[in-house]
């Protein structure tokens, strides 16, 4: 089955207009004032360090860079929804959807991030990498995450504040 995105706006409702997957992949179809979906999750263990996938060198986007678990949210799903799927795809590691908490939404040309967080720890050694996708995961200590590779942590700001607590 061929997966589709629905639009949204720019404080993340849905609007009813579709892309393909393929279409999404070239933000020239996407029309001003429009954006596609895009969920994050930060995953933060007991030491407050938060795990990170390095993503294959072989992706068409953002090779080798350090992020967060997350990808396009599907028709029919809400960001929550689509943060635990991803996660499970991604990483191997079944989230409950109960124990995410809103962190930040954030827009850029576009696309429309939602990001969650949650505490816990994963262990590294149980994660079931996604190969086509990921070379590895590794917890970072906040301070370390400045100097990483990196995709883009428009989040890092609230969840410091979210950390201090």
């Amino acid at each position: 089955m061929m997966e589709k995105h629905e639009l949204v706006d720019k404080n993340g409702n849905k609007t009813g207009k579709i892309l393909t997957h393929i279409e999404a992949r070239n933000p020239d179809n996407v029309p001003n004032g429009y954006y596609i979906s895009v969920v994050g999750v930060v995953i933060i263990n007991e030491n407050d360090e938060i795990l990170l996938q390095k993503r294959s060198r072989f992706k068409r986007a953002n090779p080798n860079k350090w992020g967060i678990c997350g990808g396009k949210v599907d028709l029919g799903e809400i960001p929550l929804d689509a943060g635990v799927r991803e996660t499970l795809e991604e990483i191997g590691i079944l989230l409950n959807k109960e124990e995410l908490k809103f962190l930040s939404m954030d827009t850029n040309e576009k696309s429309h991030f939602t990001v969650y967080y949650v505490r816990k720890n994963v262990d590294v050694n149980e994660c079931k990498l996604q190969e086509e996708e990921l070379e590895e995961v590794k917890y970072f200590k906040i301070e370390e995450l400045k100097d990483l590779d990196n995709e883009g942590f428009e989040w890092l700001e609230n969840l410091k504040k979210v950390v201090k607590g």
